[in-house]
Parts: structure tokens; C-alpha cells; sequence
């Protein structure tokens, strides 16, 4: 990432488009802030725009991220502010969802990973996971996200070792033991970096397949809370 990656900014409402603009400028990045998606085209050609952040107040229809997801290509990401509870599935897997109340840690956060990432060429959609303990490479990790074809994990710690291209992940707790080929690494604070790679396969020594413990894993709390209406 360049030290001064263009991030667009699209939010109707001044107060909080004023706050991301100077919570983006003072983590490094050069955000370009318009109140709507007008001048889009324009600022994707002159700026060089790298992601885009836009409200979802400005898409009101499920077609209209569509068709802004194929506007961006392949490896600029779409970060939306809001509730995208009413996308698809499908859709959802193609963008990065800021859910409102956020703070900055947690924007500049997801801005992180989506540039890491580049738009997301996932086969299956993320899903979030109760924190579950694990090693990778030895080293003591969390699972923060599952699916069947990846992992996402955070690693804690003063001293926090680089994960190699290719290592082993297991989880005791559900006798799970497979290779993770990384894909990308974002430092989130001095103590804590967060990991996700691609689910190779499983090794010796499973004896739950990964990809059934991706589709059981317990989800967190909140999640369920939402889903259930409790």
C-alpha cells in the first residue's frame, strides 16, 4: 500500500463525513470526500482511487452495489457505512460492512484488512465465530472468523511473530489440524495483529474435518441476538 493510499469517501451526512475524513488523514491515508457518488467516475480517473467508503443511504436499491461493486473492479474494495442486513449473501461477500455505531480503531481497522485483502475473491461470504483458541505454527491464536474455504485469526501479544506463508493451524478444543496458505497480515495496535489465509486442507492428527467445524462453529452472541430477535 502506498504511504498515502486515495480512499473516496461517500456520506451524506456532514458531521460524520467530516470525522472519517480526519480519522483517515491522520492514520496516512488521502481521503477524498464528497457528499455523494456524483463525482465518482471523475476521482477514479484522476485520483487513483484505491477503496471507496460509502453510505448506504446512497444505495438504496440491492442493484445499485452491484453495479458500484463492478464500477470499482476487481481490487478496489467497497467499504459500506451502515445496515447491509438486507444485501444478499452473494452481495455481502463482495464489500466490507462499517456498521453504525463505529469508532475510529474500528473503521481504520476494516479500511486495513479491505486494502490488505483487495476486494474480496472469496468463494464462500466471511462468518464471524465466538473467539476459539488455537495454534498457529505453535503460536498462540484466536479464531475471530471461519468459512469453509478460510480462516480469519488474531494474534495477541508484546511480541508478536510474523505467521510464514504456509503454517499450521489446530484447534484442540474441536480436534481440527489443517494448513493455511496467508493471504494477508494488518497490524491493528502495538499488542495485537490480526491474520487470514485460505484453508489448504486437512492434516494427520484431524479428527474433525475443517470444513465441519466452519459450518458449526459457534457464532458470537450478538450475532445470534440479531438473527433470532432475542
Amino acid at each position: 500500500m502506498p504511504d498515502r493510499a486515495s480512499i473516496a469517501l461517500a456520506c451524506t451526512n456532514s458531521s460524520e463525513r467530516a470525522s472519517l475524513t480526519e480519522w483517515l488523514s491522520s492514520s496516512g491515508y488521502h481521503p477524498i470526500a464528497q457528499p455523494d457518488l456524483s463525482r465518482l467516475d471523475d476521482d477514479l480517473q484522476i485520483n487513483a482511487i484505491e477503496a471507496l467508503i460509502a453510505d448506504m443511504a446512497l444505495l438504496p436499491r440491492e442493484d445499485d452495489v452491484r453495479n458500484l461493486v463492478r464500477r470499482l473492479g476487481n481490487n478496489r474494495p467497497l467499504l459500506v457505512l451502515g445496515d447491509a442486513s438486507r444485501l444478499s449473501a452473494p452481495t455481502r461477500s463482495d464489500l466490507s460492512v462499517i456498521a453504525r455505531p463505529f469508532t475510529s480503531d474500528e473503521l481504520l481497522l476494516l479500511v486495513g484488512l479491505a486494502l490488505a485483502e483487495g476486494r474480496p475473491a472469496r468463494r464462500y461470504a466471511r462468518r464471524h465465530v465466538e473467539p476459539i483458541p488455537a495454534t498457529a505454527q505453535g503460536m498462540a491464536v484466536t479464531i475471530r472468523e471461519a468459512s469453509p474455504g478460510g480462516v480469519g485469526l488474531e494474534v495477541s501479544g508484546p511480541r508478536q511473530a510474523a505467521l510464514p506463508p504456509y503454517f499450521n493451524l489446530r484447534i484442540p478444543e474441536f480436534g481440527v489440524h489443517v494448513l493455511v496458505k496467508r493471504a494477508w497480515v494488518v497490524p491493528v495496535r502495538p499488542d495485537l495483529m490480526r491474520c487470514g489465509g485460505s484453508v489448504e486442507g486437512d492434516l494427520n492428527g484431524a479428527t474433525r474435518a475443517w470444513a465441519e467445524f466452519a459450518r458449526e462453529a459457534p457464532a458470537p452472541v450478538a450475532s445470534v441476538k440479531r438473527r433470532f430477535a432475542i
